[in-house]
C-alpha cells in the first residue's frame, strides 16, 4: 500500500531576464529549483540519496549523474561502508575473510 505524502506548495518571484540569461526556460523552473532544494539538502546531510533520487522522480543512476553534473560528493562515509559490508555478508556475497 503507498501513502501519499503530504505536499506543500511555495512561490518564489524572481526577476524573469536572471532566468533567461541562464537559459531556463518558463517550463522548467519548477524542476530547476526542486532539484537545487534538493541537491542542497544532500550536501547538508539532511536527506538520503534514495530519498532526493524518489521525491525527484528518478532513479539513484540517473540521481548519481544529476549529482556529477552539480558537482556533488557522494556521501560516504565510513559508517556506510561498514554497513555495506555487513549486508554483503548477511547476503552471502562476501565471506568472513572480505572476498
Amino acid at each position: 500500500m503507498t501513502v501519499a505524502a503530504k505536499t506543500i506548495k511555495t512561490e518564489i518571484q524572481l526577476p524573469v531576464d536572471i532566468l533567461y540569461s541562464l537559459g531556463i526556460d518558463k517550463t522548467r523552473i519548477e524542476y530547476f529549483v526542486k532539484k537545487n532544494f534538493l541537491l542542497e539538502l544532500y550536501r547538508e546531510g539532511r536527506i538520503s540519496l534514495g530519498r532526493m533520487a524518489a521525491l525527484l522522480g528518478v532513479s539513484r543512476t540517473e540521481m548519481l549523474g544529476i549529482m556529477k553534473d552539480s558537482n556533488i560528493p557522494l556521501n560516504y562515509g565510513v559508517s556506510d561502508l561498514d554497513e555495506d559490508i555487513e549486508t554483503a555478508k548477511r547476503l552471502g556475497i562476501l565471506n568472513e575473510s572480505g572476498q
